[in-house]
């Protein structure tokens, strides 16, 4: 039968399993013939012998996590009341991977192509994002309009504008660590991540997203 571990006192030497039949079995550490400890959530295959479980062998890879005790820690309970933190961190993952820390080397074209200094703001922006957050900054809430609107405009407007405007649209659309990220409406995953990120930070500030434990 299949079950899971409800708890397990080491120091008894006993515990308890509740059966995929919805019934509890009493069991003692001898019956536990898996090599190590059982503990609460363990996934288990029991023989049942009247209310209590024997010959009990815990299944490979069905251990639960336990996000309680994840939630617990004062820094993942922090960062979870604040999502935007998360946010922003996507946003920061897009502009790397979208090479955007090499837009200055754009700017060499000339013409409005100063305007891809932009670009290489954005992750900046967003790990400021991170820090007033975490810092319960007072300046945490107006913040969050700025990096979440620029996450979803520069990406998409400040190429098209660069590249329709010095008819370099091919050419911005060749080069990139992502190839085709620079230039314009095309959807890569990186700029998924900028523009949906930025989305989430500006549904976070609107109450449309609450904490997430």
């Amino acid at each position: 039968m299949k079950g899971k571990v409800l708890g397990f006192d080491a120091a008894a030497g006993t515990g308890a399993i509740t059966g995929d039949d919805g019934k509890r079995y009493k069991f003692v550490a001898a019956d536990n013939k898996s090599p190590v400890a059982l503990k609460a959530g363990d996934a288990v295959d029991f023989q049942a012998e009247g209310d209590a479980a024997k010959d009990i062998y815990a299944v490979p890879g069905g251990a639960s996590v336990d996000l309680s005790a994840m939630t617990a820690n004062p820094a993942v309970a922090n960062i979870l009341a604040k999502p935007t933190v998360i946010w922003a961190a996507l946003v920061i993952l897009g502009a790397l991977i979208a090479g955007y820390l090499n837009a200055f080397s754009m700017m060499e074209l000339g013409g409005t192509a100063f305007l891809y200094i932009l670009l290489f703001a954005i992750p900046f922006v967003a790990g400021a994002q991170i820090f007033l957050e975490l810092t319960n900054h007072a300046m945490t809430s107006q913040a969050r309009l700025i990096t979440g609107a620029a996450s979803i405009a520069i990406p998409i407007l400040v190429p098209m504008i660069v590249g329709s405007g010095a008819g370099l649209g091919g050419f911005f659309g060749s080069i990139g660590a992502y190839g085709g990220d620079w230039f314009g409406l095309n959807v890569t995953f990186p700029k998924i991540l900028m523009v949906g990120g930025g989305a989430l930070i500006l549904m976070t500030h609107f109450g449309m997203i609450k904490k997430l434990g």
